[in-house]
């Protein structure tokens, strides 16, 4: 039988795409990098069919071939695109409603994200989050790789059975995430990935946030 949400003790979040609506801007700053190098455009449905981690592979699936250095050069022009306009995201809606439901509900939170740690703390500053999580964990670099190892590390340093945690993310590689470190996953289909593309996976898919705000009524 499904766990209810209440029934877990500690949530860890992904943030670009599960709490962050920022997939429109994602698509419309790769766009801008094919614009210059003289490339048709992404729409962003197409967008959410290719994206996946590492992100590398994004741009494999729409025809470049990065070798490392070529790609760290376009992680470097995407970032700029993205940071220059990234106060325009706002919280996907009901997240914040959740996050605080969820803590009334006796759960601790924290984040796992591939955005680059100083990046994702001064966001979760500017959106008034910090003090919702006991741990907030980015990647070391712009490059958004692979969060699987990271995840492991998460888990412990927490200190939590994994039996009390979920996972909640919004692409396959959260629930790759969500395995490495032994947690039950919720993906929410309103993010980076369609909902078919996290169909599956052997893990909870929900619509959006309200369809969890729900159970804790």
């Amino acid at each position: 039988m499904r766990k209810r949400l209440r029934d877990y003790r500690h949530a860890v979040w992904d943030w670009n795409g599960t709490l962050l609506d920022d997939t429109w801007l994602c698509c419309e700053s790769l766009n801008q990098l094919l614009a210059e190098d003289g490339h048709p455009p992404v729409d962003p449905v197409r967008y959410r069919q290719i994206f996946q981690f590492p992100v590398i592979k994004v741009y494999q699936a729409i025809g470049f071939t990065p070798d490392e250095t070529s790609f760290k050069a376009m992680s470097v022009r995407f970032m700029a695109a993205y940071e220059a306009r990234k106060a325009a995201c706002a919280l996907h809606p009901q997240a914040r409603e959740l996050l605080e439901g969820l803590a009334q509900a006796g759960l601790t939170h924290s984040v796992l994200s591939a955005y680059e740690r100083n990046l994702l703390v001064a966001t979760l500053r500017d959106h008034d989050l910090s003090r919702h999580f006991i741990k907030t964990c980015g990647g070391s670099d712009i490059h958004a790789g692979s969060k699987e190892e990271r995840a492991r590390h998460h888990l412990r340093d927490l200190a939590v059975d994994p039996d009390h945690v979920v996972y909640v993310g919004d692409t396959a590689h959260d629930a790759e995430s969500a395995r490495a470190m032994g947690v039950d996953c919720v993906l929410v289909a309103h993010g980076h990935q369609h909902r078919d593309r996290l169909e599956g996976l052997g893990v909870r898919v929900v619509d959006g946030f309200g369809e969890l705000l729900a159970e804790l009524g």
